[in-house]
């Protein structure tokens, strides 16, 4: 119990991190899914997926 109590700071940052970049993978996954491609910029992207092979948006 003391170990907890030596670092609950660091058990605390460490969950909001882990919270912070779940709701960033699950919005790319959204936005992915909804065709809204990864939102980096698809038309300067070559390595886009959402590019079919004449560079256009599928």
């Amino acid at each position: 119990m003391t170990w907890l109590a030596e670092n609950i700071m660091s058990i605390v940052l460490l969950l909001v991190v882990a919270l912070a970049v779940f709701f960033i993978i699950r919005n790319k996954l959204k936005a992915k899914r909804s065709g809204k491609g990864c939102g980096c910029g698809c038309s300067g992207c070559s390595g886009c997926s959402c590019i079919s092979k004449k560079g256009q948006h599928q």
